[in-house]
C-alpha cells in the first residue's frame, strides 16, 4: 500500500560491516505492534470517557429537571394552601359530603 504519488519501497540492501537486518526488522515491526495496541487502547479509552461524560450530562439535565418540577410542585402547593383554593373534584366532594350532612326534607343521613 503506500501513500498516493510515493514511491514504491525499496529493497535494503546491507553493507558488510552492517548487522543483519532481520533482527532490526523483527524489533521496529514489534515497537510498530505496541504503538498499535497503544493507540487501540487510548482510542477505546477516549470513547468510554465521551461515554461516561454523555451519561453525566444526562443524569445532570434529569436532576435539574426534576428539582425544577418539585419546587414548581412545592410553590404550586403553598399557593393553594394560602389562597384556600382546592381542585374542582375536592370542591365536588365538599358540596357532596354538605349536602348528605344537611339531609334535606326530613330524609335520615346516608352513611
Amino acid at each position: 500500500s503506500g501513500f498516493r504519488g510515493s514511491t514504491p519501497p525499496q529493497k535494503l540492501s546491507a553493507s558488510p560491516g552492517d548487522p543483519p537486518l532481520a533482527p532490526v526488522l523483527q524489533l521496529l515491526r514489534s515497537q510498530l505492534q505496541e504503538k498499535d495496541a497503544l493507540i487501540h487502547h487510548l482510542e477505546h479509552a477516549c470513547e468510554r470517557s465521551r461515554a461516561q461524560r454523555e451519561r453525566e450530562e444526562r443524569l445532570l439535565v434529569t436532576a435539574w429537571y426534576n428539582m425544577g418540577l418539585a419546587l414548581q410542585q412545592h410553590e404550586g402547593g403553598m399557593a393553594a394552601a394560602r389562597s384556600g383554593a382546592q381542585s374542582f373534584l375536592a370542591q365536588q366532594r365538599l358540596a357532596t359530603a354538605a349536602r348528605r350532612a344537611r339531609a334535606p326534607h326530613g330524609r335520615a343521613p346516608s352513611s
